[in-house]
């Protein structure tokens, strides 16, 4: 009986240490965690305060828009950049002196009054090209479910290279009831290569997916766009010089009164 429980125990001990052996083998590592979609930084602190309303000039003030051609416009990527540069304009317009009305999201919305008490409307125009000639793209069979003959796949796309990113900021005063410019200045933007190295395969050769959630193609693109942003407000704020654009209330005062304003 004493060998039974002797035997027993012995058994037990090398149950145990061949589990811990087993436990403490190499293990299989964990892929690496995707990374994240970074927060773009687009602020412009203008460099100087002149006294509030010492310019003399009321501006009626619409957001920025992309032109129609740009086909990426509605993405969160591009919207963001529009949207951000609605409040600095704005901040930049009152550190010039002049008094600002609005931003207001389309010109349409703008009532009557606010167009007759403002001297001039100020229009931000983004013209953008994404040039994607440099993308390569590669198809494959994609696994969807099943087993052996019974197995169905799907056709997919991988990508990779580099976009060209050009454009400009047009920027326009004009008389606000009619439109009518009566000063213009063109900001370029320096062509850029941005490389890209997207995360996830797509269905489609499309950028649907890479610029609505990869920050394989979101991020690099961010840090692009943060550099135009810089470039065009630093321009702006040299162009947008009451010295130029006080004179042009007379010009505006003779519109209204041709057109019976």
């Amino acid at each position: 009986m004493r060998n039974k429980t002797h035997l027993l125990a012995s058994f037990v001990v090398v149950a145990y240490a061949a589990l811990y052996i087993a436990s403490s083998g190499p293990k299989v590592a964990a892929p690496p965690p995707v990374p994240t979609i970074k927060a773009p930084d687009y602020d412009y602190a203008p460099p100087e305060k002149a006294p509030a309303k010492s310019a003399q000039v009321v501006f009626l003030l619409v957001d920025p828009a992309y032109q129609e051609k740009f086909a990426y416009s509605n993405y969160k990527i591009f919207s963001d950049f529009s949207k951000a540069m609605a409040a600095d304009y704005n901040e930049s317009l009152t550190a010039k002196g002049y008094s600002v009305r609005g931003p207001f999201e389309y010109y349409d919305q703008v009532v009557y009054n606010d167009k007759k008490e403002s001297d001039l409307l100020l229009q931000v125009e983004i013209d953008f090209d994404i040039n994607g000639s440099n993308v390569n793209w590669n198809s494959f069979s994609e696994y969807v479910s099943g087993k052996g003959r019974y197995a169905t796949y799907r056709t997919a796309y991988k990508y990779t290279g580099f976009f060209i990113l050009s454009g400009k900021v047009n920027l326009v005063a004009a008389e606000p009831l009619t439109k009518e410019k009566l000063w213009a200045k063109s900001i370029p933007l320096k062509q850029k290569q941005v490389y890209i190295a997207p995360v996830y395969n797509t269905l489609e050769r499309s950028y649907n997916v890479g610029f609505s959630r990869d920050p394989g193609v979101i991020n690099p693109l961010i840090e692009a766009l943060q550099d135009y942003y810089k470039q065009v407000f630093n321009t702006s704020w040299n162009h947008l010089d009451p010295n130029e654009l006080a004179p042009l209330k007379k010009e505006v005062l003779e519109i209204r009164e041709k057109k019976k304003y």
